[in-house]
């Protein structure tokens, strides 16, 4: 009879992969990836001694700065029906975390690619996904394309994704979303976004990221012309020190944003309760501008050659063009000198009117008509005459209205000084 000889097992192989291999994937053809891909899965039967060939292929190709070869990679791995999907996930996010090391036009070349070959397969994907628009809305950004960086980041699945993300980093996603769709002057989308964060503020603590969004909202509203409402939002934030967390710089920017703002908003009572809040700000007079705001909350005239310095100072939003065929800033500054001029005469013929506001009798009119009909300026129009009158009010019923305000404000100081005793009694 034939004896055996007693079996012994082999020493395991240490896992090296062959300087041909890389060779034969880095060569830019599917087939050789496909055939590296094979050799390494065939070579061991360990699943983790195979990830690790696979992982010392991925930090070699990008080493290289291979993008044909790590684009074959992930069609390979991405393939339908592909033998190797086993590997595809932890492969594809070894990819995503080492792309970072790629050149800017090298990511975005792999990353587009990638992210086409994952669509409609995100779901088994959502952390890579993650990972790549993340450093992909980077590149665009450091490019300046902002709407693709935006869109980028919009594309990712926050709320029904399998990981849970807490209501901090959701927001955080929504109100930088909504900050780089404003670089591209889109407030529409910027509002979506806005809105979005706005349903999760209540549950997030963060100091900054609570006032980007506040910023982020009266953006949205100086975007969309609102600049009543955004020189309030403005003004309110630049007051606020937020425990020191914001620079003086930012709150300083802030407040010239407001000045921008009330000065582009329509005159009328609301915009005088601005322009007196902002006069008492005590950094006010440091704040470019300062002059043109002075005057109107002075009620003073303004000429259209003192404006034309802040005029160049606006973004393009604000030198909009009305339906009128006025911008944003002549409306204003018209509707202003309506409003002066009314506490200078009690009545005047419109052709003057016109000459004041340098105008046409007959648009110093339609400016004037517009601004009773809406409330804003107290008076009439005697279109017989063509004359102008300035309804200044009943003299004893101003005198009370001072008495009144002078009383509330006294009360006011009263309270203050009675909760600051009480706080030191408590303390």
């Amino acid at each position: 009879w034939l004896k055996l000889a007693p079996f012994k097992p082999t020493e395991p192989q240490p896992l090296v992969l062959p300087a041909a291999a890389i060779m034969a994937a880095s060569n830019g053809s599917g087939q050789g990836m496909f055939q590296t891909l094979s050799g390494i899965v065939s070579s061991t039967a360990d699943a983790s001694a195979r990830m690790d060939k696979f992982s010392e292929l991925v930090k070699t190709l990008v080493g290289q700065h291979d993008i044909p070869g790590l684009k074959d990679l992930v069609d390979c791995m991405l393939a339908e029906e592909s033998q190797f999907a086993l590997f595809a996930r932890p492969v594809l996010q070894q990819v995503a975390e080492q792309m970072d090391k790629l050149k800017n036009n090298e990511l975005r070349e792999l990353g587009l690619h990638t992210l086409e070959k994952l669509r409609g397969r995100v779901v088994s994907f959502e952390e890579e996904d993650f990972v790549i628009r993340e450093l992909l809305s980077e590149v665009f950004q450091a490019e300046g394309d902002w709407s693709e960086a935006a869109k980028c980041l919009a594309a990712i699945n926050l709320e029904t994704g399998t990981r849970c993300r807490t209501p901090l980093q959701k927001a955080e996603k929504y109100v930088k979303i909504a900050e780089l769709y404003l670089e591209d002057e889109d407030a529409v989308a910027a509002d979506t976004f806005c809105t979005r964060a706005a349903m999760l503020m209540h549950e997030v603590q963060d100091v900054p990221l609570q006032l980007r969004f506040r910023v982020c909202h009266a953006r949205i509203l100086d975007s969309k012309r609102k600049f009543l409402d955004a020189a309030s939002k403005y003004c309110d934030l630049s007051q606020q020190t937020f425990g020191g967390q914001i620079c003086e710089g930012d709150l300083l920017q802030l407040l010239k944003c407001s000045v921008t703002c009330a000065i582009l908003a329509p005159a009328g009572p609301q915009r005088s309760r601005v322009l007196a809040m902002l006069s008492k700000d005590e950094r006010i007079r440091s704040v470019e501008h300062y002059e043109i705001l002075h005057k109107m909350f002075m009620e003073r005239l303004i000429r259209g050659s003192e404006v034309q310095k802040f005029e160049e100072s606006l973004l393009p939003h604000q030198k909009a063009t009305m339906a009128d065929g006025q911008t944003v800033l002549e409306k204003a500054v018209l509707q202003h000198n309506v409003l002066a001029a009314s506490r200078v005469y009690k009545n005047m013929r419109l052709p003057d009117l016109g000459l004041l506001l340098e105008v046409p009798a007959d648009r110093a009119e339609r400016i004037a008509a517009k601004m009773i009909a809406e409330q804003r300026l107290d008076g009439y129009i005697d279109q017989k005459t063509g004359i102008i009158h300035f309804d200044l009010g009943d003299e004893n019923l101003q005198r009370w209205d001072r008495h009144i305000r002078n009383v509330c404000n006294q009360v006011n100081s009263v309270l203050l000084k009675v909760k600051e005793q009480s706080a030191m009694n408590d303390g």
